[in-house]
Order: structure tokens, then sequence, then C-alpha cells
């Protein structure tokens, strides 16, 4: 008997089969599409982000899903606040995710590919010395896992006040757990022409750059997610400068120079570690001369800089910046005055932490000694009545510096031969020694400021017709405070000092032969002490609220030389004997009777 075959199902029981599974499907991603989309358009899925992490802030003006496992996003941000203002800030035009709706049961946010067009990144370091909340933080629900990062058009990438543009696209992967860690492995960055800022003025354009970089920040003992500390890795970028004023803002002896030219390049290759320079990191760079006004004179020096990060043989690192100005030149309107083969400005400290001012900086200046400055080119600026006759000057630099102890010394010294000069009818000598506070020493649009000089006379002789008056005479001033106004050129400041006696100033006011017998003392008083204030320009000399003190002898009192004009009042007191002195064009009066009141109504100057 044959045997019968099944008889085969319908074709209506064959379809049921998979029909089943595949509408169960269908309706399973129907489902999590609804459920995705509702999340993703009514902000639900934002709402439940931000309000399980305090620090951290996600929203977006729009997204949505037309596959479980892909979102589009329109405005992106990201935003995570720290202890003491400090914050970073991710804000996307445009964004692709291959998320995981399955982990978003996990509370995660997680993608294995991002696609990024238009990406902006800020960070803004908060206060060093802020803290966090106490204790172990806020819980970690949500957890935000972004891998195959690919970023096209970077708008800006921002680090407190600087701004660097030109970023043509960037790699990597993201972690973060808000309040608690951030992680970026394998970042890449390619930079392309654009330009650094700080605070809206630019520095630098860039031509090219590469960047690398992972950050591995953790919440630390003071509760602050530090990412400065947790970045490492290499910068390397060519620019070119347009000029150096911009640079001038972080150099207070010249914030307010009047600073020209300066234009050239910028080459550096930084490495960084846990937030800190490290060895082998460099800056190389020169440029075409840098020009400072200076009223009726101007400096022009040329530029090479040179940074390096060094490793000593106990292990610390140093960073090292050296300035090259080289050759320098000090010109007027009619050529050359002065010229030095070099000046270097050497900074030296621990290698600085990202963000932070360096700490322990020891500083040297050295100026090579310059050509002879013939000083009778100094005639333009002075009275017509006191013109340099002879003698020139040489300009060095000698520094030292150790901050680690608070202390230090840079000062510039101008140093003459046996200078000539005429007063009126007197003849002056002196061998001159200026000394300049480096540190204290500040170039402004209008004026030059020098505070803690000191002036030094040697050798100092008076000669009025044949025969000299004075000589062998020696005499020191500082200048506590001191400015040289640039247009008209004035020198004015408040100063003191010591004279081995009152000899110079005795025979500028009149003739030994017309000294009167009771000011005798004058001519015999020693060591003395002055103070006072200076005004000399082109209108003459003024010394106002001049006060001398030696051996038997005070004196106050206000002088003006101005011409061939002498113009004095003070009041002397000799033993204790008070007497008022007035010097005019037509010779010295003298005030007996009740010099005190007299010399008080003249000046307006109280006298104890």
């Amino acid at each position: 008997m044959p045997t019968l075959s099944p008889t085969p199902p319908p074709a209506s029981q064959r379809t049921s089969r998979w029909r089943r599974p595949l509408l169960w499907g269908l309706g399973v991603f129907l489902v999590l599409e609804v459920i995705l989309n509702g999340l993703l358009a009514t902000g639900l899925l934002e709402v439940m982000i931000n309000r399980s992490a305090q620090s951290l802030n996600v929203e977006w003006d729009r997204a949505w899903s037309v596959w479980p496992d892909s979102i589009q996003v329109r405005a992106l941000r990201i935003r995570n606040e720290e202890a003491g203002g400090g914050y970073w800030e991710l804000a996307m035009e445009s964004a692709e995710l291959d998320l995981s709706p399955f982990a978003l049961l996990g509370l995660k946010v997680q993608a294995e590919q991002v696609n990024v067009e238009g990406l902006s990144f800020r960070l803004h370091p908060g206060d060093p010395g802020a803290r966090g909340p106490e204790g172990p933080g806020e819980p970690p629900p949500w957890e935000l896992q972004l891998k195959g990062v690919r970023v096209h058009g970077v708008r800006e990438l921002a680090v407190g006040a600087l701004r660097l543009t030109g970023v043509t696209d960037a790699t990597g992967e993201m972690a973060l757990v808000p309040g608690h860690r951030l992680t970026v492995n394998g970042a890449r960055v390619r930079l392309g022409e654009g330009e650094l800022t700080h605070e809206g003025n630019g520095v630098a354009h860039v031509e090219k750059g590469t960047a690398d970089f992972d950050i591995d920040a953790r919440r630390n003992a003071e509760g602050i997610l530090d990412v400065a500390s947790g970045l490492g890795g290499r910068l390397q970028v060519s620019t070119t400068l347009p000029s150096l004023t911009t640079f001038q803002r972080w150099v207070p002896q010249l914030a307010e120079a009047e600073l020209e030219g300066g234009a050239g390049r910028l080459e550096a290759d930084v490495r960084l570690k846990e937030g800190r320079f490290t060895p082998d990191s460099r800056l190389e760079g020169s440029g075409s001369p840098i020009v400072v006004p200076l009223g009726l004179v101007r400096v022009r020096a040329p530029w090479r800089l040179h940074g390096e990060v060094r490793a000593n043989e106990d292990g610390a690192s140093r960073a090292g910046l050296r300035l090259v100005l080289s050759p320098v030149k000090l010109e007027g309107k009619k050529g050359q005055l002065l010229e030095t083969s070099e000046a270097t400005v050497s900074l030296n400290a621990p290698a600085p932490r990202l963000g932070e001012p360096p700490s322990d900086v020891h500083a040297a200046l050295h100026v090579a000694a310059s050509n002879p400055l013939e000083l009778r080119a100094l005639n333009d600026w002075l009275s017509p009545a006191l013109q340099v006759e002879s003698g020139q000057a040489r300009l060095v630099a000698v520094s030292r510096a150790d901050a680690a102890k608070g202390r230090g010394k840079a000062s510039l010294e101008l140093s003459t031969d046996d200078v000539r000069a005429r007063w009126g009818g007197t003849l002056l000598g002196a061998r001159l020694v200026l000394d300049v506070d480096a540190r204290k020493l500040s170039l402004h649009r209008d004026t030059v400021t020098f505070a803690g000089s000191r002036l030094l006379l040697r050798n100092a002789t008076v000669q009025k017709g044949d025969k000299p008056q004075v000589h062998g005479w020696e005499g020191t001033l500082s200048f506590p405070e001191a400015t040289l106004a640039l247009s008209p050129a004035v020198l004015s400041g408040r100063f003191a000092g010591s004279f081995t006696n009152a000899a110079p100033f005795v025979a500028l006011l009149t003739d030994k032969t017309g000294l009167p017998h009771v000011l005798s003392p004058l001519l015999e008083a020693k060591n003395l002490e002055l103070s006072g204030t200076v005004s000399l320009g082109s209108g003459g000399v003024k010394m106002e609220k001049l006060h001398v003190q030696g051996e038997g002898l005070e004196l106050r009192g206000k002088v003006e030389l101005s011409g061939a004009s002498t113009q004095a009042v003070m009041l002397v007191k000799v033993r204790q004997l008070p007497l008022g002195v007035e010097v005019t064009s037509e010779g010295v009066h003298l005030q007996i009777l009740h010099p005190t009141t007299w010399y008080e109504q003249k000046l307006g100057e109280r006298v104890d």
C-alpha cells in the first residue's frame, strides 16, 4: 500500500508563522519610536537628566528619531558647573548619534558613533581656592558615553580669556559621570587657518597645527572636578604675529606705552601632563623691530624669543623664557644717539600649571654696554640757560633676583665721564651715575616713571670766571618718585639725599664775594641731608619744599633758576638763629625781623 505524503499546510498557515513575530517586532519598533520621540519632543528626557545631576545641564532646540538607535539633534548644549564659578560647555549646531535605547533604561546616554557639525567648546577655570560640596558628592544616576566622535567645523575653542578659531575637524571619545569624572580618550584636533584672541583682541594668526590630548578628570579632595589637572597631550602650532602690541598688557611696565611694530612668527610645541607643562616643550619666535616712541626720541629693536621646559637632576621641571632685543637703538630727530648690541630678559620658574601664573620666578636682565652717548644731544630738552658743552655716557644693566626669598635687584646704569655744562655765567662739572631700578621703570604714552632711582655726583666743580670756586665735591640724590614727561620734556620728582657740604648751592645762588657774612656757616656746614621736589625742563629748574639739615644749619625754601635769572626764598637757621633770605636778579635781601612769619607769608608754608 503506497505511503501517502503529508498534506502541506495551507498557505495561510505558513504566512502566519512569520507574520506574528514580524508584527510583534514592528510593534516593539513602533512603541520604541513613539516612546523615544515622545521623550525627545516633550523635553522629558532633558528634565530627567538635568534633575538627576545638579552640576550638569543638557538641552537642545529640537531632537527626533527615525530609527530607535539613531537620533538627530539640533542646537545641543552640554554644560557642567564647578565650585568657584568654573564651568565647561559643549555646544553643537547639529549632531547624529547611534544611540542605544536600551541603555537609557540603565540611565546611560550611550552612543557608538557620533557625527557633529559646528562644535564650540568653552572652559572657564574657577577659583582655585574654592571648595565643592562636602561629602562624596551627588549620586551619579546618569552617565554619558560617546564613542567614535567625529566633529566637522569646530567654531571655537575657548579657555578663560583665550579663544581659538580655525579648527577644521576633531575625533575622539568621551565619558562623563556628572560631578564625579570626565574622560576624553584619543582626541585629535587638526588646525587650519584661524585666529587666537585674548579678551577679544587679536594675538596671533594660526597657519596650521595639530593637538592630541586625553583628559582624566576626577572629583578631588575639595569636591571639584578639576579638568585642567587631568589634561595631558601635545600641541604643535605655527602662527604669525601681526604685532607685539597685544602682549604689552601682560608686562606692567609697558601696559600703557605706545608700542609699534614687532610683527613676526611664533612656533610652539607644547606638551602637558596632568595639566602641567612638561620637558621638551618649546617656543621659538622672531620678528621685525619693536618701536617705542618717547617724546623726541624712539627706541627701536628687532626681537627673538626662546622658551623651553627642562627636567632637573632632582626630577623637577623648570620653564625658561628668554627675550632678546638685538641690536637696540635710541634714535633722535637728527639720527642715532645710542646703540647697544643686545638687551636680554630671562625668566625661570618651576613648570607652571595650565591656566595658573608661574610662581617662584627668577628674573635676570642684561644689557650690553652701549656705545658712547654724546650728551650734547640733551640740549634740545634743556633750558637755553643750561646747556651741555661736553661729556659722554654709557648704558649698562645689571640684575639679580631671588623670588624665593622675596628680594632682588635689576638696574639700568647710565654713567658719564667728566661732564661740562654751562648755567648762565657758571661752568659746572661732574661725573654722574644714574642708577634706575628697572623693576619700577614704567613706560606710558606721554611719560616715563622711574621711581627708586639714584643720582650720584662725583668730583663736582663750580667755576665762575677763571677761578674754580668748588672742586672735589660729592653728593647722592635718591628719587622715591620721578617722572619724565615727554612732550614737552619735563623731569619732575621728589628727592632726598646727602652732600659733603653746601658749597655748590651757595656758588650757584651768589658769588662768594657777595655772600653776607652772617651766612658764612653755609660754606662751613658738613654732611648735609636734604629733601624736596624738583622740576627740570626747558623753562629752567624749580626746587620746592626744600629742606636741608647739617651741622649747626637748617634751611627751608624754594629756588627757581631760569635763564640768567635766579630767584629764591629761604629760611635759614644758623645755630638756632633764624634768618630770612630772598635772592632776586637785583641781589640778596636779608630779613632779620620776624623771619619765620615773613617766610610763611611769602610761601604759604607753615614752619613748625
